[in-house]
């Protein structure tokens, strides 16, 4: 009687842990995922990249591809094993007619989880996608600059800003709330990390070369995509000392070439060249040491090693972390 009793109540919290689970990981994601998905990611993704670092790129990039769809296919078995489990334990209870109904109801939830994931991942790379055909590195974040200045409108930087400022905000979500995205590869040859730092190298200039003249949403994505880089580089465990000068990608770029090819596309000189100079190296320090320490420790290709960057990597245990 009592092993009758205690194998009931060992079914019933299975059954309630996995819905628990399910309901947070699925239907009120706030950023945090739950211990299950942390430990599942940790599982695939420490020696994944333990062993793409051994491996020439033509076999890296399939193995990488396998973690993030590996973590979340498991996840999604483990629900239902569990269940499955817990409602065994059920047998001969009026609880144990309720397995379809959770069956049908837990397919459904793994269907909505898996179309969350997938819907997140085409909304980071679409937006990338089109970004790509113009540039491909952070150097380029000049000559884009003066090709909007040369449009005549700062209307159509405001726009681009306040696009970029909402994906910045929907990938920090995102990845947070499901940090498989993280290790969801770039479907193009830009990926989506430099992606965010030539954007708001972008703005970066306007704030430190003309604030007066800088379109509305220029704080607002500077801010967003600094937020967004610290608190994904957080969730890698990744943590940077003090930087006082950012030259990731711009190194071949002298900033008095810089000056001089955003006066010659129209941009107001509101600064002079020291203060644009430190004003730059303030905000850009901000954001683009955290987003190359993220594709180091993701293993992107053409990405400098970590001596390279401007700082010493802080090695930590995980990959992901509690």
């Amino acid at each position: 009687m009592v092993t009758a009793v205690l194998g009931t109540l060992a079914g019933a919290a299975l059954v309630a842990a996995v819905w628990l689970s399910v309901v947070l990981t699925v239907f009120t994601p706030r950023g945090r995922p739950t211990r299950l998905v942390r430990g599942v990611l940790r599982a695939f993704a420490g020696p994944i990249l333990a062993m793409a670092g051994r491996l020439p790129p033509v076999l890296r990039e399939p193995l990488l591809d396998l973690c993030g769809p590996l973590a979340v296919v498991t996840v999604a078995a483990i629900w239902l094993g569990v269940s499955t489990a817990g409602f065994a334990l059920l047998e001969g209870t009026p609880l144990r007619e309720a397995e379809w109904a959770s069956r049908l109801l837990m397919v459904a939830a793994i269907t909505a989880y898996l179309g969350h994931f997938l819907a997140a991942y085409a909304r980071r790379e679409r937006l990338v996608g089109r970004l790509a055909g113009s540039v491909c590195n952070p150097r380029d974040a000049d000559t884009m600059l003066a090709a909007y200045l040369k449009t005549g409108s700062r209307d159509h930087l405001d726009t681009m800003f306040a696009e970029w400022t909402g994906w910045m905000a929907e990938v920090e979500h995102s990845h947070l709330a499901h940090p498989a995205l993280t290790f969801r590869r770039p479907a193009g040859d830009l990926d989506w990390l430099k992606a965010a730092v030539i954007v708001l190298d972008v703005a970066a200039l306007i704030e430190a070369l003309a604030p007066s003249w800088a379109p509305a949403h220029t704080k607002a994505l500077l801010m967003t995509g600094t937020r967004c880089m610290h608190r994904l580089a957080h969730g890698l465990c990744i943590t940077l000392p003090p930087i006082p000068v950012s030259l990731q990608g711009r190194e071949e770029r002298n900033f008095s070439d810089t000056l001089l090819l955003a006066h010659e596309a129209g941009l107001p000189a509101e600064r002079d060249p020291q203060e644009a100079w430190t004003v730059f190296q303030d905000l850009r320090t901000g954001y683009a040491p955290h987003a190359y320490a993220i594709e180091t420790r993701l293993r992107y290709d053409r990405v400098e090693e970590p001596d390279d960057l401007g700082y010493d990597r802080v090695e930590e245990p995980d990959d992901v972390c509690d």
